[in-house]
């Protein structure tokens, strides 16, 4: 597959992502891709091993398993929130893909979080600066991966051979999926890269526009992990914000292009608050 074609397959994927809990229809699919929605689906599947009507409703039960977490509504609210007709539809379908229902989940919420980031591990509990960030476009490029794995490195090789004629302004990852909750096979790593330059072959998407709690992690991506442990293990526990649905973002403002070393790496972390 081309590049122009990829590109329009990887608009449809992301009209589907921020139009997740809203009917669909085939028109606009076909509109957006420019292919038959017999061919889009083959297409579809072949890159992403999922089908467009699986992938949808995964995207549902998997931001209603955010939002059960990471906020306090109610479960009724939840299930119109995130496309459904009703609490039942909703706990039939997520006790099928998750094997619990919608408050059992709720109920492990403190053992999820302090199993995945043990306290044991955490040395100290940051504050995190809050702060609204306005929206801005980025060129992205994806790939599958568990976001330790180094399919990232090789895309961001891959991302950067393309020829820009201005200078890029900014790096950003983002996080789209929460390892606690999607299977490590469908998780997927976001590259993207903010620029005057016009890259044709690249597609777009809209990144921010609203309220996050942000910190610095200072040093080689490697101990990441460590900053992410006293996140979601201590800060989060241990306050009441509520966090949104939306994908975490890492904006990586010193690295391997104006850095010498991993030791003076610089990212911030955006987690999206409601």
């Amino acid at each position: 597959m081309n590049n122009f074609n990829l590109k329009r397959i990887y608009n449809t994927r992301n009209y589907i992502e921020t139009h997740y809990n809203q009917i669909i229809s085939i028109n606009a699919l076909e509109d957006i891709s420019s292919y038959s929605y017999r061919n889009l689906q083959r297409v579809f599947y072949s890159l992403f091993q999922e089908t467009i009507g699986a992938y949808q409703t995964r995207l549902k039960v998997e931001n209603g398993y955010k939002k059960l977490l990471y906020s306090n509504k109610q479960v009724s609210d939840i299930a119109l929130e995130i496309g459904f007709a009703d609490v039942q539809s909703f706990s039939k379908t997520f006790k099928k893909h998750f094997k619990c229902s919608p408050s059992a989940a709720r109920n492990q919420k403190e053992f999820l979080l302090n199993d995945f980031h043990p306290k044991e591990l955490i040395v100290s509990i940051l504050e995190p600066e809050i702060v609204f960030v306005p929206e801005i476009t980025a060129y992205y490029s994806s790939c599958k991966t568990s976001y330790i794995n180094p399919e990232i490195e090789t895309l961001w090789d891959s991302l950067l051979e393309n020829e820009i004629a201005e200078p890029i302004s900014d790096y950003f990852g983002i996080i789209t999926d929460d390892i606690l909750i999607t299977e490590k096979s469908k998780c997927t790593y976001e590259a993207c890269i903010v620029t005057e330059a016009i890259i044709r072959n690249l597609p777009t998407k809209k990144l921010f526009g609203g309220r996050y709690a942000r910190v610095f992690h200072h040093g080689s991506y490697e101990t990441l992990e460590d900053t992410y442990q006293q996140i979601f293990g201590a800060w989060f526990l241990s306050n009441n914000f509520e966090i949104s649905h939306l994908p975490v973002i890492e904006q990586y403002i010193k690295n391997d292009s104006n850095c010498k070393t991993p030791a003076d790496y610089l990212t911030a972390i955006y987690i999206p608050l409601i």
